[in-house]
């Protein structure tokens, strides 16, 4: 049995054995500047405070990169992706910038093995929903780790198939493949 069954690794290509679905064009995955986050709108989906510990207020978090915001949005329609459309949103910030949990759950998976989507985790979070965190510098959680809302987990990278440093993070049902995504939130 390969790690992936062992696991249930939702497999980003259905169409793949344990390899994640590269893009059609890989180089083509853009980022756009760094930029920091504004505060989120009042009564918005994933709305936190994140305290001095670095753990979420009320176990909410307003970004997974603290301080950024969305530089490339889900469901941006683009031919070179397999799926046609951007399955996330993308955060861009300078390599090694911590990333965090956006609710609490367990890590299903913290490796290398990404292919497109280089060093990658899967955080199965409490409300049902796989968060799938892309492009990692740095892996700071082992598979099978609890963690909180608003706990670093990671470092913003640019591995896989990207063109800068930004965190690309995907929001699917439990054990979701490629393509089974929705606009993010938590």
């Amino acid at each position: 049995m390969s790690e992936a069954e062992s696991i249930n690794l939702p497999n980003p290509n259905p169409n793949s054995e344990g390899a994640a679905e590269p893009l059609a064009d890989p180089g083509e995955h853009t980022t756009h500047a760094a930029a920091p986050a504004p505060a989120p709108d009042a009564g918005s989906e994933g709305e936190g405070l994140v305290g001095e510990d670095g753990f979420a207020v009320a176990g909410r978090v307003s970004s997974p990169v603290p301080g950024h915001r969305v530089t490339y949005r889900y469901g941006i329609r683009n031919p070179r992706y397999a799926t046609g459309y951007h399955t996330g949103d993308d955060y861009a910030a300078r390599t090694g910038t911590p990333v965090v949990a956006v609710r609490a759950g367990t890590i299903a998976w913290a490796d290398t093995r990404g292919a497109s989507y280089g060093t990658w985790i899967g955080l199965r979070a409490d409300n049902g929903r796989d968060y799938i965190y892309c492009h990692l510098s740095k892996l700071e959680v082992k598979t099978g780790a609890r963690v909180r809302a608003g706990q670093r987990i990671g470092r913003v990278g640019a591995t896989g198939s990207v063109t800068g440093p930004h965190l690309h993070l995907e929001d699917r049902p439990r054990g979701g493949r490629y393509g089974q995504d929705r606009k993010p939130r938590w």
